[in-house]
């Protein structure tokens, strides 16, 4: 389906004041304003560029990815493309003094994580005593610094006017409270246009506080804006039926169209379960192959963060299905960013102490880990997931072994005393970080309370020896013929890709939540439910369970060309019959 420029998608392009785009996946939202801001590049006075904001690390790196096919090298120039919280830090950086008199500092996500697990009370008035007592702004307080400093400042809002004579605001209707409020400033200075999709909201409650269901209802009576409804239109994946399917299982209402670009394989009891993920896999990238994809981006998506790491270990072992062999396939894991971080720094930590072997790089090492358990128990007590109680246990045995390390005495038994025995058994470290780094990566194996740990590291790409993670411990073990540091150095490249929204392309297999795969494309899409575990509709939903129909078409509409769903064989239909 070519992109054409009809009257309406035109109206959009010359309009002079504020504008609201509205349109489902792949109706070609982002393409229209990146068609707008061709238009008016040569206007711009030096100094100038027009600024396009999003939330995810994802989102960003498909905006530039449309850039790169509409816009010359010489036009990319000139469109700023950022995550909301990267540019609000910049603004924070630059002008934080006007706030309280001082230069404001930023808390990195990994302290802030730690802090929010160690502080007994309320961490979101603590956020806000430590920036306008210590000047310390938290990750999640950057948006309400900045409208904050908006408000107070006619000059500052006025300059970013001048600066952006366009601001494009991707995927509106997930903005929170704070971010509208920054948003509703610039909007008296200069001209936005906003882009939306009504039906994938999906982060609103506990996901992300602030974020309203009537956002775009908030918008329209704020400010006035021409509005232009795209949601018929399908650039994605416009040759097949996977967003007739997507919206038919929105509705609830039956039938669902009878195409070969989305399969259903049920499976009937547990012990079926890894073989038949693990067949659906290999099927859709062979699906995709004979379709003449020939190195296809496949997406095996989840409810939960348990069930991906399911489907992770599944699919590195071999298979039987119905007699056909089934070899491990190789894939990436994509996990919570701070989870990640924690784990990596934690992993890190133990390579520092295998390479020192000093009484304080032992109990670092374990405090690190004590300190992953108890984000990763925040994160689940914050986000619903299971688990909280049993991170906290770790947490607890992690923090009992570094008090007996500080104290001089021994560990006896349990998790702490045998991962030691595992780090202990590592041949002598070479210099390699990539070697070395997995050296000490499959001594998280050796105890199931650690094997947490083990799957969020996946994350932290350090098996890429051109990583810049690999290549700072390898200059630290050229300088010391150790690594250490190697903790510091870790959360500190981290915590700088969070905060500038790096992110590799998709390639081959990727499991993720389907949370995870918002923004994301990919060719085909395998989307599962465990038997009694993230099924696909919760119980505690109203009975049309609308959040959960939400979160089913962001998943679907991931693909471009084939989407196959695995299910256990009772579970509740799509839709009403």
């Amino acid at each position: 389906m070519a992109f054409t420029i009809c009257e309406k998608r035109q109206s959009v392009i010359d309009e002079q004041g504020h504008a609201l785009v509205i349109g489902g996946p792949g109706s070609g939202k982002t393409t229209l304003a990146l068609l707008k801001s061709k238009c008016i590049l040569d206007t711009l006075a030096p100094g100038q560029s027009i600024l396009f904001l999003s939330f995810s690390r994802a989102a960003v790196q498909q905006i530039l990815k449309r850039c790169r096919e509409i816009l010359t090298k010489e036009e990319m120039k000139r469109i700023d493309v950022r995550t909301y919280h990267s540019f609000c830090w910049d603004i924070l950086h630059c002008h934080g003094r006007l706030l309280g008199g001082r230069p404001l500092k930023m808390m990195a996500p990994s302290e802030e994580g730690t802090r929010r697990t160690q502080f007994d009370g309320d961490w979101a008035a603590e956020s806000k005593r430590l920036k306008g007592e210590e000047g310390m702004v938290c990750f999640d307080l950057f948006a309400a610094a900045t409208a904050e400093l908006f408000e107070g400042s006619t000059h500052l809002r006025s300059w970013i006017g001048r600066l952006f004579p366009l601001v494009i605001l991707d995927e509106f209707q997930d903005s929170d409270d704070d971010q509208w409020r920054f948003v509703q400033q610039l909007s008296a200075v200069t001209q936005t246009l906003f882009l939306a999709d009504t039906e994938q909201r999906i982060f609103e409650g506990s996901f992300r506080p602030g974020v309203r269901a009537d956002r775009l209802d908030i918008l329209k009576s704020a400010i006035v804006l021409r509005e232009v409804d795209l949601r018929d239109d399908n650039y994605r994946s416009a040759d097949s039926d996977i967003l007739a399917f997507a919206d038919c299982v929105l509705s609830g209402k039956g039938p669902l169209p009878n195409t070969e670009d989305v399969k259903r394989l049920p499976y009937d009891y547990k012990n079926q379960f890894p073989a038949t993920v693990h067949f659906a896999v290999a099927v859709t990238l062979h699906t995709l192959r004979k379709r003449g994809i020939d190195d296809p981006t496949v997406a095996v998506l989840a409810r939960s963060n348990d069930l991906v790491a399911e489907i992770s270990d599944t699919l590195e072992v071999p298979h039987s299905y119905n007699g056909k062999e089934l070899k491990p396939i190789p894939h990436d894991i994509v996990w919570d960013q701070e989870l990640s971080a924690s784990a990596g720094v934690a992993m890190a930590a133990a390579l520092e102490f295998v390479s020192l072997d000093t009484p304080a790089a032992r109990e670092a090492m374990h405090a690190k880990i004590e300190e992953y358990f108890l984000i990763k128990k925040d994160f689940c007590q914050r986000y619903g997931g299971r688990g909280a109680k049993a991170a906290g246990t770790k947490a607890d045995r992690f923090g009992k072994a570094r008090g007996k390390i500080a104290d001089s005495k021994a560990l006896t038994k349990g998790s702490p005393k045998t991962f030691e025995a595992a780090l202990s058994a590592i041949p002598a470290l070479t210099g390699d970080p990539v070697r070395d780094w997995k050296a000490v990566r499959t001594s998280f194996q050796a105890h199931d309370d650690l094997k947490a740990i083990f799957q969020d590291a996946r994350m932290v790409r350090l098996f890429r020896a051109s990583d810049t993670l690999a290549t700072a411990l390898a200059g630290r073990w050229m300088e010391r013929g150790t690594y250490e540091g190697a903790a510091r150095m870790i959360r500190s490249v981290l915590d700088q890709e969070r905060l500038i929204g790096l992110e590799r392309d998709p390639k081959g297999v990727s499991v993720m939540t389907m949370h995870k795969s918002k923004g994301k494309e990919f060719d085909g899409v395998v989307i599962v439910e465990g038997v009694y575990s993230s099924p696909f509709f919760l119980e505690h939903e109203a009975p049309d369970y609308a959040p959960s129909r939400r979160l089913l078409r962001v998943g679907i509409t991931r693909a471009r060309s084939f989407v196959l769903l695995v299910r256990p064989r009772k579970s509740k239909p799509l839709v009403e019959s």
